[in-house]
């Protein structure tokens, strides 16, 4: 009996066409087509895939492109992470933490800055804002302020819509939980909690606090945050800001723990998940909630790093780093030598891709590494491989992301990470022909564009049926011409000259047919 993906898995085929993919009783498991006008779909979930054959969809590997940010500097430290890139129409912005010594000798946190014009190139300004050490020969733009721990991990976003105020362009979050201000006792019971929780002037001092600022350099609280937000929860990480499009309004994905009790910030034995909390104002947020994961084995997501893909804004793309806090690779002589602060002598970890399209699921289509700790040995230490908040267009086809490395020792630094445009996933055959089905859907546009690349004797066919697996006239296998190349958006044609446009209002289905090639993605345009 032969085995044919469907959905998230792989069911016995039953009633099968010509082309040999299953059919039978679709349109009464997916009545309701899905839309799309001027929206490009990416192959890293099983959103549009009906099921799969003969192909798979694969994981792509990013390629290093080199160092992008030594953490040299004084105020940086070898403790330096929690990166966040915005691009705000002239340059990208990056924003981490620096985490050094100050005048007194004593361990003090930063948010420091670097821009780019390119996102490759990047450089740290002198911006004599803020003073570190007696100097404002810095490129620092926040210091901790009254003990709120906001440049624990600050978080920058661009708020680019209409309407909003020029001096909220700039939106950001930072602060961290009760148990994190170790000086005010670190409370583990519900009772203690309770009692902590009694005193406004205390209470004042935790939670994520919201800064707005109009250039990105200048910051300041904002004006209607009185009390910070989400006291009861650890948010003991690099806690993500977005606007989602979709749902039209602001989301938090924040640190949280499973396996405790109502009140206990970090269980024992407990597990570092996400939360979300979402806001159409800024100024009131609902209750968190955790995210779900699917069907999937429970770890230690350490961060989230989720921000919209800015080639399909709808999709997510979040890239926490997976922590594993028992686990021991190098000994405590390698480390020694690494120059490993014995803090992160235990545990490792690595980057991993996951997706959500709003709500609280996340997709975990993949669960093996994303980007591995390599062959450095100064990666092997704990909370090393931390991937950054954003994923940036570096060139005509190209893509990146960051990642911190060596996280610990004093050469902690950023890599820059590259992939192929929309190219996280791919679907993929060999040279034997495979296919993939897509759910029905509804197409308003006149262009059907495909992000793609073929061996020399591969190539791609894209063929319409109706829902029920019909070929359409004139879109059928007699009329798909092979495409054969490398395009990022390469427009599909037929041999019969008709026009996606002509399908509009249609529920129909896609067969991609695929040879020696590799699909990334496709889109309906005007």
């Amino acid at each position: 009996m032969k085995l044919i993906f469907w959905g998230g898995g792989y069911r016995p085929s039953a009633f099968v066409l010509s082309s040999g993919l299953l059919i039978g009783g679709l349109s009464s498991v997916f009545a309701q087509p899905i839309h799309f006008k001027n929206r490009r779909e990416l192959f890293v979930d099983d959103y549009v895939t009906q099921k799969v054959e003969n192909a798979e969809i694969r994981l792509q590997t990013p390629q290093s492109a080199g160092t992008a940010i030594r953490f040299t500097e004084p105020w940086e430290g070898r403790f330096c992470a929690y990166v966040g890139i915005v691009a705000d129409g002239v340059r990208y912005r990056m924003y981490y933490r620096g985490a050094g010594a100050n005048a007194d000798g004593k361990h003090a946190e930063y948010t420091c800055y670097a821009e780019s014009a390119d996102g490759i190139h990047w450089a740290k300004p002198t911006l004599g804002i803020c003073s570190v050490n007696g100097s404002k020969a810095n490129n620092v733009v926040m210091l901790e302020e009254q003990q709120l721990r906001n440049t624990h991990n600050f978080t920058v976003m661009y708020d680019e819509r209409e309407g909003v105020p020029s001096d909220e362009r700039f939106k950001a979050v930072g602060g961290s939980s009760y148990e994190s201000q170790p000086e005010r006792g670190g409370f583990r019971s519900y009772s203690a909690y309770l009692t902590y929780d009694m005193d406004p002037k205390l209470r004042a001092n935790t939670g994520l606090f919201r800064y707005v600022s109009a250039d990105g350099l200048h910051w300041k609280r904002y004006a209607k945050d009185t009390t910070a937000l989400f006291h009861e929860y650890a948010l003991d990480s690099q806690n993500s800001l977005v606007w989602l499009e979709n749902e039209q309004c602001y989301a938090v994905y924040f640190r949280g723990w499973l396996g405790g009790v109502p009140g206990e910030l970090f269980p024992a034995n407990g597990t570092r998940t996400i939360m979300r909390s979402t806001s159409k104002d800024f100024i009131n947020w609902t209750k968190p909630e955790f995210m779900s994961f699917g069907d999937t084995e429970k770890e230690h997501l350490y961060t989230n790093a989720t921000r919209p893909y800015f080639r399909a804004p709808h999709l997510l793309i979040a890239m926490p780093f997976r922590f594993s806090p028992q686990t021991k690779v190098l000994s405590d002589e390698q480390l020694a030598q690494n120059g490993t602060h014995p803090s992160q002598w235990k545990g490792v970890s690595d980057g991993v891709l996951m997706t959500s399209r709003g709500g609280t699921r996340y997709d975990r289509k993949f669960m093996e590494s994303f980007v591995r700790p390599g062959n450095d040995s100064k990666n092997w230490g704990a909370r090393s491989n931390m991937p950054a908040m954003g994923v940036i267009q570096t060139a005509k086809r190209e893509m990146s992301f960051f990642i911190t490395r060596a996280y610990g020792t004093p050469e902690v630094s950023l890599e820059r990470m590259t992939l192929r445009l929309d190219g996280f996933a791919a679907l993929h055959a060999g040279f034997k022909e495979g296919v993939l089905l897509t759910k029905p859907m509804v197409w308003e546009g006149q262009r059907l564009l495909l992000n793609y690349s073929t061996g020399s004797k591969g190539y791609i066919k894209i063929v319409l049926t109706d829902e029920r697996g019909n070929e359409l006239s004139g879109f059928g296998t007699a009329d798909a011409l092979p495409i054969t190349g490398d395009e990022v958006d390469g427009l599909v044609q037929w041999k019969s000259g008709r026009n996606i446009g002509e399908l509009k209002g249609k529920s129909i289905r896609a067969k991609i047919i695929v040879k020696d090639a590799d699909v990334f993605s496709f889109g309906i345009f005007d």
